[in-house]
C-alpha cells in the first residue's frame, strides 16, 4: 500500500521528465535540419562592383549597356577610337596575363628578325611555381617567332621572361620599354614591372589604357597574325625531343567551345588570385572592328558571357559611316573684309573669293548609335591621332577626318586699288629686307661661336701636349670615379633584384603557410564535429538507457500492484 502511494507521488514527475526529454530531442532535430538547409542552399556570389554605375549610359540618347560583374569594362571601335561602353574605365586593376599583349607588341617592334634564335637562360625559372609555362629549360634554343606564339596562345610565363631578356637584356629594362610604349599610346593609369603579368603591387592597368594597348597591337600585322591563330606548336629543340602543341586560350574563338562566337578573331585571357579573371577580346562584324576589355571579372564563365553580351551590344546598336558635314570657317571674302568700302577696297564679286579658306579633305569616319545621325555631331579642328578634324557627340569623340586649306587667290585677282597694292608690296619688301638682315646677323654669330670653339680646342690641345702627366693623372682620377659610380649602380640594381627575389620567396612562403593554416583549420573543424557527434550519440544512448530503466521500473511496479491485489483478494476470501 505504501509502495503504491509512493509510486502515485512520483508518477507526475516521471511524466514531466519524459515530456521534457521528448521535446528536447525534437528541438535538437529541428535545429540540425535548419542548419542543413542553410548550408545546402548557398547563393551565388555577386561582387559589389556589379552595382557600380555605367558611365556611357549617362550620354543622352546613347544605347543603355547592361550591368556586369566585372569591376571595369570597355568596348571600343578600333578604327574610330569611339568608346561604345564604359564602366570605371580609368580605375586601376591588376591585368594578369593580358600583360602579354604589350609584351608581344614591344618585342615585335624591336625585333630585327622574328626568326632569330633565342638561347634561353636561367630567367625561365624565375616564375611562380605551377603558373602557366611550356617547360622551357636553360640553354634551350627556339626562334623569337615560336616564343611569341607560345607566349600569346599558351600564355607561357617562362617564354615571357626569355623574350624580355633577349629583347632588352634584362627583365627590368624590358619593363621600362613597356612603360615607354604605354606613354606613347597615351595611357593614363598603367605601369608594368614584368613581361608576364604575375602579381606585383606596382604592376597595373586601367580598362581604357588596356583597350588602347590592344588596339595598337591589333593594328600590327605580325601581332594580328599571331593573336588570330587558334592552334600552333614548337617543334623539337636542342634539349626537348618532342614537339609542343598548344591552343589559343581565348574560348570565344574556338569552334568546339560552348562560348564560341563567329565574330571573335582573337584575344588574351588572364587570371591570378589578386587580379581575378581578366579578358581582352577582338571581334569583327558589320564593317566594325571592336575590342572589349573586362578587368577583375567574377569567374571564367562570367568573363566569356559578359564579354559576348558587350560585344553584341556594340555590333547591334552602333554603325560606322562617313560624314561630310561642313565645318564653321570664313571665306576669303570675309577674311579680306571686302564688304567694307571704308577700308579702301572696291567691292567686286569674284567667285574664287567666296570659297572657304578651310575645306574637308576626306569624309570623316565615325561610329555612332543607330538612334542618332551625322547631323547631330559637332566638328572641331584639332591634332588628333587620325586626322586634324575631330567629330564629337555630346563631348565624346566618335571619329576623325582630315581638312585642307584652299590656296590663296593671287594678288592680281584681288580688287585692291593701285595705291593700296603698292603700299602692300613695299611693306612685304621691307619684311623681306629685315629677314635678310636677321639671316646675316645669325650667320655672323655662328661664325664667331665656331671661331671661339676652334680657339678653345687648340688651347686645350696645346695644354694636353705640354702637361701630359697632369692630364693622365686627372684622367685616371676621373676614370676611377666613373668605375666607382658604375660599381655602385650595378650593386644597387642587383640589390633591387635580390630584394625582389626575396619578396617573391616570402610571398610564396606566406601563401604556403596560409594554405597550411587553412588545411589545419579544416582538420580541427572536422575533429570538433566528430567529437560533437560522438557526444550527441552518447547522450542519446544514455537517454535510451534511462528510458529502458524507467520502463523496467514501471513493469516491476505493475507486477507488484498485481501481486498486492492478488494477496488482498486472497485475504478477503
Amino acid at each position: 500500500m505504501k509502495l503504491r502511494k509512493q509510486l502515485k507521488l512520483i508518477m507526475p514527475f516521471m511524466l514531466a521528465a519524459a515530456v521534457t526529454w521528448a521535446c528536447s530531442g525534437t528541438v535538437t532535430f529541428a535545429e540540425e535540419y535548419d542548419t542543413y538547409d542553410e548550408s545546402s542552399d548557398e547563393e551565388e556570389f555577386i561582387p559589389e562592383t556589379y552595382y557600380d554605375p555605367i558611365q556611357s549610359n549617362d550620354i543622352p540618347n546613347w544605347p543603355q549597356g547592361q550591368a556586369i560583374q566585372a569591376a571595369a569594362g570597355i568596348v571600343m571601335d578600333m578604327d574610330t577610337d569611339t568608346i561604345l561602353y564604359a564602366k570605371n574605365i580609368t580605375d586601376k586593376h591588376y591585368p594578369a596575363s593580358i600583360t602579354k599583349i604589350m609584351t608581344t607588341l614591344v618585342a615585335i617592334e624591336h625585333a630585327q628578325d622574328l626568326d632569330a634564335v633565342i638561347t634561353c637562360g636561367e630567367e625561365v625559372y624565375d616564375i611562380e611555381e605551377n603558373s602557366s609555362n611550356l617547360g622551357i629549360q636553360p640553354g634551350e634554343e627556339i626562334t623569337l617567332r615560336q616564343a611569341l606564339y607560345g607566349l600569346m596562345l599558351e600564355s607561357a610565363n617562362d617564354l615571357g621572361n626569355a623574350i624580355a631578356v633577349y629583347t632588352a637584356g634584362s627583365i627590368p629594362a624590358f619593363a621600362e620599354m613597356m612603360n615607354q610604349k604605354a606613354q606613347e599610346l597615351g595611357c593614363v593609369n598603367t605601369h608594368f614591372t614584368n613581361p608576364h603579368g604575375l602579381h606585383s603591387e606596382d604592376h597595373y592597368v586601367c580598362a581604357i589604357d588596356m583597350a588602347k594597348i590592344a588596339r595598337a597591337a591589333y593594328m600590327n600585322d605580325t601581332f594580328r597574325e599571331i593573336v588570330t591563330t587558334r592552334e600552333s606548336m614548337i617543334p623539337a629543340t636542342n634539349i626537348v625531343e618532342e614537339d609542343r602543341y598548344f591552343a589559343n586560350h581565348q574560348r570565344l574563338m574556338q569552334p568546339e567551345s560552348d562560348y564560341y562566337q563567329e565574330w571573335c578573331t582573337g584575344g588574351k585571357t588572364g587570371f591570378t588570385t589578386d587580379a581575378w579573371n581578366t579578358l581582352v577580346t577582338y571581334g569583327e562584324k558589320n564593317d566594325m572592328r571592336l575590342v572589349c576589355v573586362v578587368l577583375r571579372e567574377n569567374g571564367a564563365d562570367n568573363q566569356y558571357r559578359e564579354t559576348t553580351d558587350l560585344m553584341n551590344y556594340g555590333f547591334d546598336h552602333f554603325r560606322k559611316e562617313s560624314v561630310t558635314g561642313d565645318i564653321e570657317t570664313q571665306t576669303f571674302y570675309d577674311i579680306l573684309k571686302l564688304d567694307m568700302p571704308n577700308r579702301g577696297t572696291t567691292v567686286v564679286d569674284i567667285p574664287s573669293l567666296h570659297e572657304k579658306a578651310i575645306v574637308i579633305k576626306t569624309p570623316g569616319t565615325v561610329t555612332i548609335p543607330e538612334t542618332i545621325s551625322g547631323s547631330d555631331l559637332k566638328i572641331q579642328t584639332s591634332d588628333g591621332p587620325k586626322g586634324n578634324l575631330t567629330y564629337l557627340y555630346e563631348g565624346n569623340v566618335v571619329g576623325y577626318g582630315d581638312i585642307a586649306f584652299n590656296p590663296m587667290p593671287t594678288v592680281g585677282a584681288l580688287p585692291f586699288e593701285q595705291p593700296r597694292d603698292m603700299e602692300k608690296i613695299l611693306k612685304e619688301g621691307d619684311q623681306i629686307r629685315k629677314l635678310r638682315e636677321l639671316k646675316q646677323t645669325t650667320y655672323a654669330a655662328i661664325n664667331r661661336i665656331t671661331g671661339f670653339a676652334g680657339t678653345a680646342y687648340k688651347t686645350a690641345e696645346d695644354y694636353v701636349m705640354n702637361n701630359r702627366m697632369t692630364v693622365l693623372i686627372a684622367g685616371g682620377f676621373i676614370l676611377a670615379i666613373l668605375i666607382i659610380l658604375l660599381i655602385i649602380v650595378v650593386m644597387r640594381v642587383t640589390r633591387e633584384s635580390r630584394i625582389e627575389h626575396r619578396r617573391e620567396a616570402e610571398e610564396r612562403q606566406r601563401r604556403a603557410r596560409a594554405e597550411e593554416i587553412e588545411a589545419q583549420s579544416a582538420i580541427e573543424i572536422e575533429e570538433e564535429l566528430r567529437m560533437a557527434m560522438q557526444e550527441e550519440k552518447l547522450r542519446r544512448e544514455k537517454a535510451e538507457k534511462l528510458r529502458a530503466q524507467r520502463e523496467e521500473e514501471e513493469r516491476k511496479l505493475r507486477e507488484t500492484e498485481e501481486l498486492i491485489e492478488q494477496i488482498r483478494g486472497e485475504h478477503v476470501e
